[in-house]
């Protein structure tokens, strides 16, 4: 990896990157995330949204598991696969039940989960990648002063790293 990348060098940046406010329902974030994905033309596939409070603050993090909880309260009560796959089942046969359509009426804010763990854009990109791997996550907010300005991904980084080794 050269040593003089920086994360804001292979960050996504904020505006390629699915945000939205906090009251936003799970319902409309089902529609960002697709809306995403289409645009992207295999570029990147966003598996989270960031979300922000009216003042433009980061608040958390929705990713897709989280809206996947968020539609099936039962599925967090089972301690074993067999029981989780039964819940599953009965969210993936009976998807458009009211009770599922009004649970996606929540608010993207009840079934977030926080921002653990951010990097600077100014940060090498090797900070980056050991935050990442000693905090075990796929990504983080990119800052810049107190405003988040993009996404770092492990994908992203793991890039930079099979090039430069597959150029060498």
């Amino acid at each position: 990896m050269p040593a003089n990348k920086k994360v804001k060098d292979v960050m996504i940046a904020l505006e390629d990157y699915p945000h939205i406010p906090h009251w936003f329902t799970l319902h409309q974030a089902m529609g960002i995330i697709r809306e995403a994905a289409l645009k992207s033309c295999d570029t990147f596939l966003p598996r989270s949204i960031l979300v922000f409070d009216e003042k433009k603050r980061l608040m958390g993090i929705l990713t897709m598991r989280n809206i996947i909880k968020g539609l099936e309260s039962k599925f967090l009560q089972g301690s074993t696969v067999a029981e989780v796959e039964t819940a599953l089942t009965g969210l993936l046969d009976q998807l458009l039940t009211p009770e599922t359509k009004e649970l996606s009426n929540r608010p993207v804010s009840e079934v977030m989960g926080p921002v653990k763990i951010t990097v600077n854009a100014d940060d090498p990109l090797a900070k980056a990648l050991a935050i990442i791997l000693m905090e075990h996550v796929g990504m983080m907010p990119v800052m810049q002063e107190d405003n988040v300005v993009g996404m770092v991904r492990l994908s992203d980084i793991f890039q930079v790293i099979s090039q430069a080794f597959l150029k060498a």
